[in-house]
């Protein structure tokens, strides 16, 4: 059986599929799938440079359509934000702790001092929280 080449591109083709299970990639998934689809050539053919040609050419069409249809790398879910207390920031509106002056100022959300950026204003201003900056919140006076 070890003497048929369609044993070895199957074999070859549950080695990726192993190899898979170990790296979650989907990469060697679309190797195996090319290898699977060359047992089939090799079952119709005995052709060995055939098969590597068919081999090379359904790995470059499965890594393709692979790259074509894989999941975003950045997906936004409810989850994403857990540990991102900046973003929970955003739209809130808070009362200036110490004036905003050239810029610069104050403001005491949940119990944690922040650096506030945006017009001038008096303490006692109420603010909403626009936007994140490297730990500095950007605020804007509220109507």
């Amino acid at each position: 059986m070890w003497q048929e080449p369609y044993a070895w591109w199957a074999a070859f083709g549950f080695l990726l599929l192993i190899i898979e299970m170990l790296s979650g990639t989907f990469f060697f998934l679309a190797i195996a799938a090319a290898a699977f689809l060359t047992t089939f050539v090799a079952v119709l053919s005995t052709d060995y440079l055939g098969q590597w040609v068919a081999f090379a050419g359904f790995s470059v069409m499965t890594l393709v359509l692979w790259y074509k249809f894989r999941p975003a790398t950045h997906q936004h879910d409810a989850a994403s934000s857990l540990n991102n207390r900046t973003r929970h920031l955003v739209g809130r509106q808070v009362i200036l702790s110490e004036p905003i002056v050239n810029g610069v100022g104050r403001v005491n959300i949940d119990d944690s001092w922040w650096k506030a950026s945006g017009a001038d204003m008096p303490v006692g201003t109420h603010v909403k929280v626009m936007a994140v900056h490297d730990m500095i919140l950007t605020v804007e006076k509220v109507i």
